[in-house]
């Protein structure tokens, strides 16, 4: 009993503080806070924006950003600028869903920091807020995730389980240990209404605290297997959830709980506007397309309404530029150029202005086989000049030219003038052939030269 114990005495110590502070509860308050917390960045996990919203609840998303925008099973980086528009904190999970526990201390960093800065990269506030994959977790993988400028990291488990005599109703505020934060189990195909209600029931009679439900998919269809929680039951539990509030059970993300508190706006500050190319993060590289679909996605810390977006295609000033424009949804970038960007909110804030280079080189480059001439004939071991010419007229330049004799690779040139020297060893008629491959991948072979090898 003594982590129940323990719960208690902290929660009753921290009634007339922090606890208070947090939740700010009416007479007869249940002194009990929940968080909604979402793993993966499953797909599904889009449909919830509505049914927060519309509820005026929030919930924490822990974000693997190497699977953002991989399939159709993910979210993508604009799909979670909406998420994070609407006031539902962004957290990480690292890059890959890595398990920390499995890995060594270098690539677990990785993992874990990399992911942070990736978020950030995307115009998201750094994440404090950190999930275990598969909740695996030892003394080195929180140090990993503390290091990396995480605030809290859950685990799964701990709270409320089935024959745990000394298992707490609820994680206490502060909890017992930041980098494990203890939760019930994580909401499956198999859990009941009933069930998570009871998760919040149970804290909500035996002293208070913070319960953290976990979830995946939100699907009527088995979207991510077992890990699935039906919509209907998902709603039904926010609506029930909602009516809780009456009571002084409130729905905070675990930011908000780490952070002290209230959910108190950040100070006053500009928006932050991000890109995505097709969906995605844009490449630094080139695109072997016509044509890329650009979006802008804003985001503004201190709460504020976004007041307007403007860009330029031609790499001018948006603030000053006669051809700025003023965003209205995602826009076709035809040629390559430097998309500049930034946004004002209401309250007269306004970010530097930022830019992406789009590429694009849709054009096969031009390729020819000038040496040896065709139909000419050597004798076998002569060391034969192979040449050609090639360019590119797509703007991304000649990454290099291959020499080959029918299907095997005899050389490879990455500069002008393109040669290599071919030792000969087999008598017969060979096909030459130079095949030249630009920048953006688009390639092209050149018409065919036969030669012939004779016995010396």
């Amino acid at each position: 009993m003594r982590h129940r114990l323990a719960l208690l005495g902290a929660a009753l110590t921290l009634a007339a503080g922090s606890l208070v502070a947090l939740i700010q509860p009416a007479t007869g308050a249940t002194n009990t806070v929940v968080s909604l917390t979402f793993d993966d960045g499953q797909a599904s996990q889009i449909s919830t924006l509505p049914m927060l919203q519309s509820r005026g609840l929030r919930g924490t998303f822990y974000i693997n950003s190497g699977w953002v925008g991989d399939s159709d099973y993910y979210m993508t980086w604009p799909e979670i600028h909406q998420l994070a528009n609407a006031g539902n904190e962004i957290g990480s999970h690292t890059v890959h869903h890595t398990v920390l526990t499995r890995v060594s201390t270098t690539t677990a960093t990785h993992e874990v920091c990399d992911d942070r800065a990736n978020i950030v990269a995307q115009g998201f506030p750094a994440p404090v807020s950190f999930a275990y994959p598969e909740a695996e977790y030892n003394t080195t993988a929180k140090q990993v995730v503390q290091s990396c400028g995480m605030s809290s990291a859950r685990a799964v488990g701990g709270v409320s389980e089935a024959g745990c005599d000394d298992c707490p109703y609820a994680e206490s505020v502060p909890p017992v240990d930041a980098m494990a934060l203890q939760t019930p189990q994580s909401a499956d195909v198999n859990t009941t209404l009933a069930e998570i209600e009871s998760y919040v029931t149970a804290a909500e009679t035996h002293g208070g605290g913070w319960v953290v439900l976990t979830f995946h998919g939100i699907c009527s269809n088995r979207c991510t297997d077992e890990l699935s929680f039906d919509t209907a039951k998902f709603t039904a539990f926010l609506d029930w959830l909602k009516a809780r509030e009456a009571q002084g059970t409130v729905v905070r993300t675990v930011g908000e709980v780490m952070g002290g508190g209230s959910g108190t706006p950040p100070p006053a500050g500009p928006p932050i506007t991000s890109i995505a190319c097709g969906g995605t993060t844009c490449s630094t590289g080139w695109y072997r397309s016509t044509s890329v679909n650009v979006a802008l996605s804003t985001f503004d810390p201190d709460g504020s309404a976004v007041a307007s977006t403007r860009y330029t295609t031609d790499g001018s000033d948006p603030t000053s530029s006669p051809t700025a424009l003023d965003y209205t949804g995602p826009f076709a970038v035809t040629q390559t150029g430097t998309v500049q960007y930034y946004s004002t909110d209401v309250d007269g804030h306004a970010e530097s202005v930022k830019s992406q280079t789009v590429r694009l080189d849709a054009v096969a480059p031009t390729v020819a086989l000038t040496s040896p001439l065709a139909n000419s004939s050597y004798r076998r071991g002569t060391s034969i000049a192979l040449s050609a010419t090639a360019g590119d007229s797509g703007g991304s330049g000649i990454a290099r030219v291959v020499f080959r004799d029918g299907s095997t690779t005899l050389g490879t040139d990455t500069s002008a003038p393109y040669s290599w020297n071919w030792s000969t060893t087999r008598t017969g008629s060979h096909v030459l052939t130079a095949v030249a491959t630009d920048a953006a991948g688009n390639t092209l072979t050149s018409e065919p030269v036969t030669v012939n090898i004779t016995r010396r």
